[in-house]
């Protein structure tokens, strides 16, 4: 197949077509917004003089050189590929050692979504089912409960990948997929295939759970990126909150009773190795379904098992919950950190992965247990099932704390330690030109914007180098 020629464009043009290509890229597949201006501004600084506005809204990525005025490119959604997303950071930093031309480098990202491999899909089915099996299996479920847990997950995502292709609404895909495992889950309990109902149900939604969107949220509130951060964590609470509707839906319609049945969970038989090795497992299942290149699935899961590990030893050696996730959390950032640097990979994508083992899955469980039966005895209100609930909620609010506050102080830390404020090297000095002088701050509205993302009254995140 014979790549399209470029039309012909000012070089000055062609730079700002190459800055804006490759930050719709990375936005779209789910970078940081802080990385996204970093990798943006490094590369212009090592192409021109001119000064760069970098513009990064929820649904697009704007690009202007000196006065031109900016090129905007749009973002239909945020999706995840480990790949692709190295693959881009790659060709900016070959441009930033002058290894690559513009011209080339633009081609190249307008084929890096075509020529970058995906996993087969029935591998990804079959391992983030495998995956489910071992998250039930770490969190107390048996033998039955792990089974059907598996499938439920591997059916979800299935079902999910053709709504997707079918152009269904982004939120419809979490709750179909939440409801076809819990309806099954409910089944295999009142068939007599498992007793612990509560993991059946639960897990299959746990493997829904937006972790890249939630970490990056957070990344970009550190870094003062508000309006991102509002947008990635309202994306995330929608996905969330259509996953809890999926599970009421699915409990509704098997158990249709005044209460949720509660049995069966007990992690307390595991020993440090098959913990460690279930942990592997779950992080191996999230790093494909990423499509990390496997030669980076195996770092991913040494960073879920270090973390899942150390939980399990401080959880032995008397800590709280709390605080042995926040330490579990931190190995973690840490590992996925240095992995991210070596390898130009996502950290947020690669981080949750290596987490996601340490999700509270019972306290969420017993949480929208709790706010169902509530809700289903309106009027009758037990101050003991109150209590119990908002106790879980809380329980499960503090756990996800700790561990999203450990994997961000981890990743943050060798940041530090290298002397890098960013996830991502930054050229060295022997590559830029000569830098420009800071420009002077600008009046508002004397940064030229888009028509179209006025109108659409898209949140942005601006920075000029």
């Amino acid at each position: 197949m014979t790549a399209t020629p470029l039309p012909e464009m000012s070089p000055r043009r062609l730079r700002t077509e190459l800055l804006v290509h490759a930050g719709r890229l990375l936005l779209e597949y789910n970078e940081s917004t802080g990385a996204i201006h970093r990798a943006l501004t490094a590369t212009a600084r090592a192409l021109t003089d001119d000064t760069c506005r970098v513009a990064v809204y929820y649904g697009s990525v704007t690009v202007s050189l000196a006065e031109e005025a900016p090129a905007l490119m749009p973002v239909r959604e945020l999706r995840y590929n480990t790949a692709v997303q190295g693959r881009v950071h790659a060709i900016l930093e070959q441009v930033r050692r002058g290894e690559l031309e513009p011209a080339a480098a633009l081609a190249r990202l307008g084929r890096v979504e075509a020529d970058t491999p995906r996993h087969p899909r029935w591998v990804a089915v079959l391992v983030l089912g495998v995956a489910a099996a071992g998250l039930a299996a770490l969190l107390g479920a048996d033998a039955g409960a792990a089974a059907v847990a598996g499938l439920s997950t591997g059916l979800g995502l299935l079902v999910r990948q053709e709504l997707g292709r079918r152009g269904w609404n982004l939120l419809a895909l979490p709750l179909s997929a939440a409801f076809i495992g819990a309806v099954l889950g409910g089944l295999a309990f009142r068939l007599g295939w498992t007793r612990s109902a509560e993991l059946v149900l639960i897990v299959p939604a746990l493997m829904l759970v937006p972790g890249p969107h939630l970490i990056n949220g957070v990344f970009d509130l550190i870094d003062n990126h508000l309006p991102m951060s509002v947008a990635r964590l309202g994306l995330a609470a929608g996905i969330l909150l259509a996953s809890a509707l999926g599970v009421v839906l699915g409990v509704e319609l098997v158990f249709p009773g005044p209460g949720l049945p509660e049995h069966g969970a007990d992690a307390g038989g595991l020993i440090l190795a098959y913990d460690v090795l279930l942990a592997g497992v779950v992080t191996c299942g999230f790093a494909v379904l990423y499509n990390t290149p496997w030669a980076q699935v195996g770092l991913a899961a040494a960073g879920g098992m270090a973390g899942h590990g150390l939980r399990f030893l401080t959880l032995g050696a008397g800590f709280s919950l709390e605080a042995a996730t926040f330490l579990g959390g931190l190995a973690v950032g840490v590992i996925s950190a240095w992995m991210a640097r070596r390898s130009k990979s996502p950290v947020a994508v690669i981080a949750f992965a290596g987490a996601v083992t340490m999700m509270p899955g019972l306290h969420i469980y017993r949480s929208l247990a709790g706010a169902l039966q509530l809700a289903r005895g309106a009027g009758q209100t037990d101050s003991a099932v109150v209590a119990a609930t908002l106790g879980n909620a809380l329980q499960a609010w503090l756990v996800v704390s700790g561990l999203a506050l450990g994997v961000i102080f981890g990743a943050r830390a060798v940041l530090a330690l290298a002397g890098e404020r960013g996830l991502r090297m930054m050229p060295s000095p022997d590559h830029h030109p000569t830098k420009p002088s800071p420009a002077a701050p600008a009046e508002p509205g004397t940064h030229p914007v888009s028509a179209t993302c006025l109108t659409e009254g898209r949140t942005r995140d601006t920075a000029d180098c």
